[in-house]
Protein backbone atom coordinates (compact mmCIF):
# COMPACT_ATOMS: atom_id res chain seq x y z
CA UNK A 1 0.00 0.00 0.00
CA UNK A 2 2.85 2.53 0.86
CA UNK A 3 4.57 1.91 -2.45
CA UNK A 4 1.30 2.90 -4.47
CA UNK A 5 0.55 5.64 -2.16
CA UNK A 6 4.13 6.68 -2.86
CA UNK A 7 3.53 6.33 -6.73
CA UNK A 8 0.36 8.29 -6.47
CA UNK A 9 1.41 10.94 -4.51
CA UNK A 10 4.97 12.34 -4.77
CA UNK A 11 5.49 10.20 -8.05
CA UNK A 12 6.48 11.65 -11.20
CA UNK A 13 8.92 14.78 -12.41
CA UNK A 14 9.44 17.91 -10.22
CA UNK A 15 10.93 20.95 -10.90
CA UNK A 16 12.49 23.80 -8.08
CA UNK A 17 10.99 26.45 -7.96
CA UNK A 18 12.12 27.96 -5.25
CA UNK A 19 14.83 27.41 -1.94
CA UNK A 20 14.55 28.37 1.74
CA UNK A 21 17.17 28.60 3.76
CA UNK A 22 19.35 26.22 1.69
CA UNK A 23 22.69 27.93 1.97
CA UNK A 24 22.53 28.34 5.55
CA UNK A 25 21.49 24.23 5.26
CA UNK A 26 24.65 23.60 3.36
CA UNK A 27 27.03 26.08 5.59
CA UNK A 28 25.90 23.76 8.67
CA UNK A 29 27.33 20.85 6.97
CA UNK A 30 30.11 21.93 6.28
CA UNK A 31 30.23 22.78 2.70
CA UNK A 32 32.41 24.90 1.29
CA UNK A 33 31.56 28.34 -0.28
CA UNK A 34 32.38 27.19 -3.98
CA UNK A 35 30.21 24.28 -4.02
CA UNK A 36 27.18 25.95 -1.69
CA UNK A 37 27.12 28.79 -4.89
CA UNK A 38 26.63 25.87 -7.54
CA UNK A 39 24.22 24.27 -5.07
CA UNK A 40 22.06 27.51 -4.89
CA UNK A 41 22.40 28.17 -8.46
CA UNK A 42 21.11 24.75 -9.41
CA UNK A 43 17.56 24.10 -10.64
CA UNK A 44 17.42 20.48 -10.38
CA UNK A 45 14.39 18.06 -12.12
CA UNK A 46 13.63 15.48 -9.32
CA UNK A 47 12.00 11.99 -10.27
CA UNK A 48 10.57 9.54 -7.89
CA UNK A 49 9.32 6.54 -9.40
CA UNK A 50 8.74 2.95 -7.64
CA UNK A 51 10.21 -0.31 -9.70
CA UNK A 52 8.46 -3.31 -8.59
CA UNK A 53 9.38 -2.98 -4.35
CA UNK A 54 12.15 -0.30 -4.83
CA UNK A 55 12.19 3.73 -4.79
CA UNK A 56 13.79 5.68 -7.21
CA UNK A 57 14.74 9.44 -6.41
CA UNK A 58 16.67 10.88 -9.56
CA UNK A 59 17.99 14.25 -9.35
CA UNK A 60 19.29 15.98 -12.43
CA UNK A 61 21.00 19.22 -12.68
CA UNK A 62 23.65 20.06 -15.64
CA UNK A 63 26.81 19.60 -13.73
CA UNK A 64 25.39 16.70 -11.53
CA UNK A 65 23.24 13.60 -11.34
CA UNK A 66 22.49 11.91 -8.28
CA UNK A 67 20.33 8.32 -7.99
CA UNK A 68 19.10 7.36 -4.56
CA UNK A 69 17.59 3.55 -5.11
CA UNK A 70 16.07 1.70 -1.78
CA UNK A 71 13.68 -0.13 -0.48
CA UNK A 72 11.18 1.07 2.11
CA UNK A 73 12.56 0.01 6.06
CA UNK A 74 15.57 -1.29 4.96
CA UNK A 75 18.87 -0.04 5.48
CA UNK A 76 21.03 1.16 2.43
CA UNK A 77 24.48 3.04 2.06
CA UNK A 78 23.78 6.34 -0.41
CA UNK A 79 26.67 9.15 -1.13
CA UNK A 80 25.85 12.77 -0.23
CA UNK A 81 28.25 15.63 -1.34
CA UNK A 82 30.92 13.15 -1.54
CA UNK A 83 30.15 11.96 2.01
CA UNK A 84 29.05 7.89 2.64
CA UNK A 85 25.90 7.58 4.79
CA UNK A 86 24.02 5.07 6.43
CA UNK A 87 20.37 5.63 5.22
CA UNK A 88 16.84 4.11 6.12
CA UNK A 89 13.73 5.43 4.41
CA UNK A 90 10.00 5.03 5.08
CA UNK A 91 6.60 6.28 4.21
CA UNK A 92 4.69 7.92 7.16
CA UNK A 93 1.58 9.67 7.10
CA UNK A 94 1.95 10.95 3.57
CA UNK A 95 5.63 11.69 4.03
CA UNK A 96 9.20 10.11 2.23
CA UNK A 97 11.25 9.95 5.05
CA UNK A 98 14.97 9.35 4.98
CA UNK A 99 17.26 9.46 8.04
CA UNK A 100 20.88 9.38 6.72
CA UNK A 101 23.80 9.02 9.35
CA UNK A 102 27.42 9.05 8.42
CA UNK A 103 29.73 6.15 8.05
CA UNK A 104 32.76 7.23 9.33
CA UNK A 105 31.81 9.06 12.94
CA UNK A 106 33.52 12.55 12.98
CA UNK A 107 32.94 12.77 9.15
CA UNK A 108 29.45 14.91 7.95
CA UNK A 109 26.33 15.34 10.54
CA UNK A 110 23.15 13.30 10.62
CA UNK A 111 20.57 14.46 8.24
CA UNK A 112 16.84 13.63 7.68
CA UNK A 113 15.20 14.57 4.06
CA UNK A 114 11.35 15.01 4.25
CA UNK A 115 9.44 14.66 0.86
CA UNK A 116 5.79 15.53 0.75
CA UNK A 117 3.19 16.82 -1.38
CA UNK A 118 1.14 20.25 -0.66
CA UNK A 119 -0.85 20.90 -2.99
CA UNK A 120 0.74 21.00 -6.49
CA UNK A 121 4.25 21.44 -4.94
CA UNK A 122 7.08 18.47 -3.76
CA UNK A 123 8.04 20.02 -0.78
CA UNK A 124 11.45 18.90 0.69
Amino acid sequence: MALDEIKSLVGGKWKLDRSENFDDFLKALGLNVVFRKMASAAKPVIEIKVDGDTVKIISKVSFFNQVMSFKLDEDYKQSFEGLEMNCRSRWEDGKLITDAKPVNEGKGKPQKFIRERKNDELVQ
